[in-house]
This record gives C-alpha cells, structure tokens and sequence, in this order.
C-alpha cells in the first residue's frame, strides 16, 4: 500500500492507494505530519510514499516522510516516469500536469487521451495510447477570470461560480458576468476537444479538478469526471519507480 500526496495551489490532497485503487482520501488546506501520522496508524502495511508539490513545502514534511517509508519519492523534473514525455522544457512543467496524464493513461490505458484540469488554471493536456505525453495548454481558471473582471475594472463586482445562475444573454450585470465567464470557458474546452479529436483518433476525454463540475453537464461531447485522477497518476508513478529499482 501506499501513501499519496498532492500539494496544489488551492488544496492539498492525500490518500491510501492499494494496486490502482484509492482506499481513502482526505482534502485540507495542508498537510502536516500530523495527517501523515494518522494515515500511518490506520494502515500498518503502508510502505511506500510519494508526494508532488506546485507550491513551497517544508524540509520537515520531506524528512519525516523519508523516515516513516520504506519507499519514498519526491517527484521532480528529473523522476523517472511511466511515459514518454515529449514536453522541451521538462524543467518547467507542472507536476500536476504529469501526474494528471500518467493518472489518465493509467486508468486508460491504449487509449488516445485529452485530460481536461479545471482547477486555479485550467489545463489541457494530451497522452496517446502508445503513452506518450505530447504536451498541452495552460489557460486562466474559472475563480481567476471572475477576479481579473473585478480586479480590472472600475465597476464590475467579484462574483463566483457559487452565484451561477448561467443563462445564454445575462439581462443583468451579475447575469452577465457569470454567463459570460461559465459559457465562456465551456466553448474553450469544447472548442479544445472539437480541434483536437480531428488530430487524435478515438480520442477520450477525462476532466478532473476542483471545478470539473462546473462545466461537465453544460459539455456536448462525451466526458470522463474523474475526481482523484492526479493521485492515481501519482501512485502509479511510485509503483514505476519501485519496479524499476528492483530490476535495476
């Protein structure tokens, strides 16, 4: 069994996988050893650990990490991976963004995938069925575009996906706002899917993230929601490593 944890912008997440399976899972503002401490109390055949991170983390968290398990990983520019990864500056890509498309190719395997991450950016990303990552866009998320309309602007007030009321003309400011940023971002994707399925045959598309339910019922095309798809992708690359130092 393992332990998996994921430090995004907006929250962190942490959960036991056994095989490809996530047996629990918790979400906070942070993770301290104290939740580490927790889950290793509650699983007594946890081995392995692997945690990603998108923002500053403390040495402290590393350490004890390194201490408690047998198998330990930090994913960086330079960890092994599962794929063939086609990105030329490796150094600067989101370990979000690889873990996503290892979680999609993971759960798909052989299949042309578009994995969608509609969290404090949006992503878009693309793994073939051979498991080759051939890159992806980086867009502003849906809270960031409703800031940057407030921020921007003399008048206009700060609203959120919270206040979704989406109609196809708002008839008030508020409405306006709301159907123009929701709609909006929901013609981008599709637009994304549209272009993209001519390129990829048989492509599949997986969305995940923290405002993934905001744009899969208004989605024409057919879509997998897949909530913890970075943490399947972050256990399976542990797995990879751990295999590949056995053989080596």
């Amino acid at each position: 069994m393992n332990l998996v944890i994921d430090l995004g912008n907006t929250y962190a997440k942490i959960a036991v996988c056994e095989g490809k399976e996530i047996i629990e899972s918790a979400v906070s503002d942070k993770i301290s050893n104290r939740e580490i401490a927790y889950f290793i109390s509650q699983y007594d055949t946890l081995k392995g650990a692997i945690i990603s991170s998108v923002v500053n983390h403390s040495r402290e968290l590393i350490d004890y990490l390194d201490a408690s398990f047998d198998t330990f990983l930090e994913l960086t520019n330079t960890t092994p991976l599962p794929l063939t990864n086609h990105y030329k500056t490796p150094e600067t890509l989101g370990y979000d963004r690889i873990a996503a498309v290892t979680g999609a190719h993971t759960i798909l395997p052989g299949k042309n995938v578009l994995v969608i991450d509609a969290g404090t950016a949006i992503t878009f990303d693309v793994v073939t069925a051979e498991g080759a990552y051939m890159g992806g866009n980086i867009s502003p998320g849906l809270n960031m575009r409703f800031r940057a309309l407030h921020k921007f602007t003399n008048r206009l007030p700060h609203l959120s996906a919270e206040d979704a009321d989406v109609k196809q003309l708002g008839v008030t400011t508020n409405e306006a706002i709301i159907s123009g940023v929701i709609n909006g971002l929901t013609y981008e994707i599709e637009g994304y899917i549209s272009s993209i399925s001519r390129q990829y045959k048989d492509l599949q598309v997986v969305l995940t993230g923290g405002d993934a339910n905001s744009f899969d019922k208004n989605l024409k095309n057919s879509i997998f929601v897949v909530a913890h798809l970075n943490l399947i992708g972050l256990n399976r690359i542990l797995d990879y490593n751990a295999e590949k130092k056995q053989r080596d």
